[in-house]
């Protein structure tokens, strides 16, 4: 057999058993129907409060750093959505399995924990992109006079914004779940990561709110790929360089997050100590 069609049969081999990983774990959270629409409730009140409380704020103008309220009706609905991911994510997972003991287990599965748990990440994506984000955004925007995207482009760029992102969310998460090997526990991780990054990824207050120095540090850190980014791509604030350049830089974080995690992963497993079972 030739190296290249060797190649391509391993990528077919792998590209198989991502799909069922995917699969499964889409499949899975049909099983938690009751706690998802708890989720739906409660992302559903965020952005009935932060609607209300930006209505408020209109009252006194009719825009706010150009923005209109129909804009930013538009970035309360896609942000607070976007955001109610930072709740889960595979650092509980991993925390949980570091926390009980379990961690040595799962590394002796035939396929690598960091391809299992992407896999699991991506279905957990997917799931909340059908059932979660779509139908919230919609049903969101129109019920409040949210805007429609600035063109089709911008929403194609806001798709894959928020698919890049996928990436940087679960290098991060891996990255915290990880650090589970030296807090030995997960919850005080899991909150303080959804807190960090619900804030500085502009999905409790817009970074253009934000001095312009700060404002301009964070539009280039990773956080602001996983909300700001994306939502100000649907409403058309940036020209079409500056997409391509901050969809670019998304790309380039998910590279050097990559990097990050694995450098991590070598240095943590070399000393696996497990507390629980």
């Amino acid at each position: 057999m030739k190296p290249l069609e060797r190649a391509i049969l391993i990528i077919k081999a792998k590209m198989r058993k991502f799909y069922y990983l995917v699969k499964m774990t889409f499949l899975t959270k049909f099983a938690y129907m009751k706690a998802f629409w708890f989720d739906i409730a409660g992302t559903a009140a965020s952005i009935v409060i932060y609607y209300f409380l930006w209505q408020y704020v209109f009252r006194q103008q009719e825009t706010l750093r150009g923005f209109t309220m129909a804009q930013m009706t538009t970035y309360v609905v896609l942000s607070r959505m976007l955001s109610s991911q930072f709740s889960g994510g595979i650092n509980v997972e991993l925390s949980k399995w570091i926390y009980k003991g379990n961690i040595g287990i799962e590394l002796l599965r035939p396929v690598s924990l960091f391809f299992a748990l992407f896999a699991k990440r991506v279905g957990e994506f997917v799931f909340f992109l059908l059932f979660k984000g779509i139908p919230i955004s919609l049903v969101g925007l129109t019920v409040m006079g949210g805007t429609v995207p600035a063109g089709a482009g911008n929403l194609l760029l806001f798709f894959l914004s928020i698919c890049i992102s996928v990436g940087m969310m679960f290098f991060i998460e891996f990255m915290v779940g990880i650090c589970a090997f030296y807090t030995y526990g997960y919850h005080g991780l899991m909150f303080t990561k959804s807190a960090l990054l619900s804030i500085l990824s502009g999905g409790v207050v817009p970074l253009f709110l934000f001095s312009e120095n700060l404002r301009r540090i964070l539009n280039y850190m990773p956080f602001a790929g996983m909300v700001s980014v994306p939502v100000n791509l649907y409403l058309g604030k940036y020209k079409f360089s500056e997409a391509i350049r901050f969809v670019g830089l998304q790309v380039i974080w998910v590279i050097v997050l990559w990097l990050a995690a694995r450098m991590v992963y070598s240095h943590v497993i070399k000393r696996v100590v497990v507390q629980g079972g």
